[in-house]
């Protein structure tokens, strides 16, 4: 009747409309999960304060941990300050508050103020 060939190539295209077939139900019986973080108000105060640090730093940058392409994400870091930031940081070890950043050749004031929301110190 059909060759060995022939049921093989049947079996899996059976197999391959089951499997479409099982999937198809999952996905109108499971819809997907929204697992996007959205700002909201809760009446749990302390929560409220780690999602807000937790939105903060999703575009952090660790300066005391950051390397060279990671310091020049942050907004008017360049080459230049970038190195400068690593040379002053392995000179005098760590940051230990934002306003240590004023120290290094090239950040000011306006620079600081530009930067400081997406800097961490961990």
């Amino acid at each position: 009747m059909f060759t060995r060939q022939e049921r093989y190539i049947i079996a899996f295209l059976i197999i391959g409309a089951a499997c479409g077939l099982g999937y198809s139900y999952y996905r109108r019986s499971h819809p997907p999960v929204d697992i996007s973080f959205r700002k909201e108000a809760h009446p749990d105060i302390a929560l409220q304060n780690e999602l807000d640090r937790l939105l903060l730093e999703e575009g952090s940058v660790n300066v005391n941990l950051a390397d060279f392409e990671e310091l020049m994400k942050l907004k008017g870091v360049g080459p230049a300050l970038a190195h400068e930031i690593i040379e002053y940081r392995r000179q005098n070890g760590p940051f230990q508050s934002v306003k240590d950043l004023l120290n290094v050749p090239g950040i000011g004031q306006k620079k600081l103020e530009a930067i400081e929301d997406r800097i961490v110190l961990e």
